[in-house]
């Protein structure tokens, strides 16, 4: 089989974070966690292959090769719905369960894509879940180093020695992966859906009025309050990921503002 180019892989492989609504946790059932792994596998259709996947209690990690990158949206519309169906149904709860947007990454080429899944599988590992990826159950790293999962496009890019490399840039990856795929605690990660939107801007201003109602403050105080700046760029990157270059662009201040402000707050 010849070898799948890298164009290819820059614009096939993508990388799919989906999480509940305000950080709701609506995987946090055993039942909850196995039915959205089934209803991704069975809402797999021609020109889809699954290549990884993680589900956390409160987000879910998903790397596919799609033929064509326009059915992504259709895709997780059809995945989330149904889930979000039985999700209500369970709770005996309405509206929403996830966030207004999911966020994706292109993948850039054969070494991000080997760092994408190890990422992915060591989620659990880096929340303090387990010691190691093959002691989480909901993911997918077990069925694919017992190879009972492979897709068959892996296949055409690394040939018939994926095991090997996989396991072998495991190492590698620890290091690596922290800097180049886990990425939305930096701002680098690529939070973008098929038209580049960034992040979804309600979202980040719900979080930036949460923060502001429990300090008692307002957001044009925050933007005059270097002190405040930081303790929410703080915030929201610790536990909402929010990258600076959002924060700085939902505040109307420069997107190097806050880089300045830690700068001067070092030399201090």
């Amino acid at each position: 089989m010849p070898r799948t180019s890298r164009e290819s892989i820059k614009s096939n492989f993508i990388h799919i974070v989906t999480k509940g609504v305000t950080r709701e946790f609506i995987f946090y059932k055993k039942e909850y966690k196995d039915k959205y792994i089934s209803l991704l596998k069975q809402k797999l259709e021609n020109g889809i292959q699954l290549i990884s996947y993680c589900v956390m209690d409160n987000h879910a990690h998903i790397l596919m090769y799609m033929e064509d990158i326009k059915i992504l949206e259709k895709f997780m519309k059809k995945l989330n719905t149904a889930y979000a169906i039985f999700y209500n149904a369970k709770e005996e709860r309405e509206g929403y369960v996830f966030a207004t947007r999911y966020y994706s990454q292109i993948i850039k080429n054969e070494k991000h894509l080997l760092q994408c899944m190890h990422y992915i599988h060591k989620n659990p590992v880096k929340a303090g879940i387990v010691s190691l990826p093959k002691n989480y159950k909901y993911s997918s790293y077990n069925a694919i180093m017992n190879g009972k999962m492979q897709a068959e496009i892996l296949k055409s890019v690394f040939g018939e020695n994926f095991y090997y490399m996989y396991a072998e840039a495991d190492a590698e990856a620890d290091a690596e992966a922290d800097a180049e795929a886990d990425t939305e605690e930096n701002g680098n990660f690529i939070e973008e859906d098929l038209q580049n939107n960034i992040i979804d801007k309600k979202d980040v201003e719900d979080m930036i009025n949460e923060f502001c109602n429990k300090k008692g403050t307002t957001m044009k105080q925050i933007k005059q309050s270097n002190k405040l700046i930081i303790e929410l760029k703080e915030h929201l990157n610790i536990n909402h990921r929010v990258s600076n270059k959002n924060i700085c662009a939902i505040l109307g201040i420069g997107k190097n503002r806050i880089t300045l402000i830690e700068r001067k707050l070092k030399k201090d």
